[in-house]
């Protein structure tokens, strides 16, 4: 008959333990590298929260007198076209903005209760809807500066630091 000795089951036993400890570590520690992510990438994409609502004010300052003053120095702007142009791209903007702090308001931090899977796969999931904002962001601000260029007017590179918030 097969005996297992009192040296390797202990042996067996510490093993199958540290085998489970280095996984439940890894498994923590995948979930912590997601949440950075997510957090990082946030605050990269706010700074061009900060450069949308750079664009909107310039644009908002377009429509109220702007234009006509453009007008002056360039007198084959159409400046009807250029309101509904302003109008659309603004309203893209705005788009992006309200994206990110719907994202804002629904991201939950909490995990009591969870396990590190659905924590990493929560976290994974914000990750492709930042990524989606971020998206909506870049191609805003591609148009907005493109059209602003257009009008001889340089995109404002400022960032607002008010703008900027942090998670």
């Amino acid at each position: 008959m097969f005996t297992i000795s009192k040296k390797w089951a202990i042996t067996a036993v510490t093993a199958i333990c540290s085998l489970i400890f280095i996984t439940s570590c890894k498994n923590k520690a995948d979930y912590q590298t997601a949440r950075k992510q997510v957090l990082d990438l946030h605050d990269k994409v706010m700074a061009d929260a900060g450069k949308a609502e750079s664009n909107e004010m310039q644009f908002n300052a377009l429509l109220k007198s702007g234009l006509k003053q453009l007008k002056l120095n360039q007198p084959s702007l159409d400046t009807a076209a250029g309101r509904i142009q302003i109008t659309a791209l603004n309203k893209e903007l705005g788009n992006a903005d309200d994206q990110m702090e719907n994202w804002m308001h629904a991201y939950n931090n909490d995990f009591k209760g969870k396990t590190d899977q659905e924590a990493l796969d929560y976290f994974n999931n914000e990750k492709a809807k930042v990524l989606k904002i971020d998206s909506l962001y870049k191609g805003a601000l591609k148009s907005s500066d493109t059209y602003l260029k257009q009008l001889n007017i340089k995109p404002d590179t400022s960032m607002h630091m008010d703008s900027k918030m942090k998670m």
